[in-house]
């Protein structure tokens, strides 16, 4: 028994700002501002239920005060590939209120202040799940979504090392 798609899917375009940090034992870290933008699908499985890939561009990272006041930070770049399950209520006028939770799985391809890789601070691959809320009238939709990582991309066997991401965009479907 399989799942069959009530229609063919709806694909877009999203993009939106980040405030991401990194959860660090012991660290003093502070948010950081990011972009992410990318493609989206959704596959309408029921009227109320979508699955809801996407492919991202996604900046990480976190910040910290150094001395006498300057600010500096590392920035994380990832392509990201996040897979919600979505329940969506109808609100009159087209317009859509929609839940939604799922993994994401994450690739590291770039870092300022920091490295990928095995001699590196920070592992390539980040996992972790979406938890969150969106809009939509018609074609147009909005999201405010929770982004915290579940396994530790830090090299360090002393502590430990979590993406943490709060993401809003916007995006906009063809069809």
């Amino acid at each position: 028994m399989g799942i069959s798609f009530a229609q063919s899917p709806r694909i877009g375009v999203t993009a939106g700002l980040n405030a991401s940090n990194m959860n660090e034992s012991g660290s003093g870290n502070k948010n950081k501002a990011g972009l992410q933008a990318g493609i989206v699908a959704d596959f309408s499985v029921t009227k109320s239920f979508s699955v809801i890939p996407e492919l991202l561009f996604s900046q990480r990272g976190y910040s910290h005060d150094l001395v006498a006041g300057a600010v500096s930070g590392t920035t994380l770049n990832y392509i990201q590939l996040p897979v919600n399950a979505a329940i969506k209520f109808g609100v009159g006028n087209g317009s859509k209120v929609s839940i939604f939770a799922g993994p994401y799985f994450g690739y590291g391809i770039s870092a300022t202040n920091a490295a990928f890789g095995s001699n590196s601070r920070y592992n390539r691959f980040d996992l972790g799940f979406n938890v969150g809320a969106g809009y939509e009238f018609e074609k147009i939709f909005f999201k405010l979504q929770v982004n915290p990582g579940l396994i530790n991309i830090g090299h360090a066997s002393d502590y430990t090392s979590k993406n943490i991401n709060l993401a809003v965009s916007a995006g906009y479907f063809f069809n």
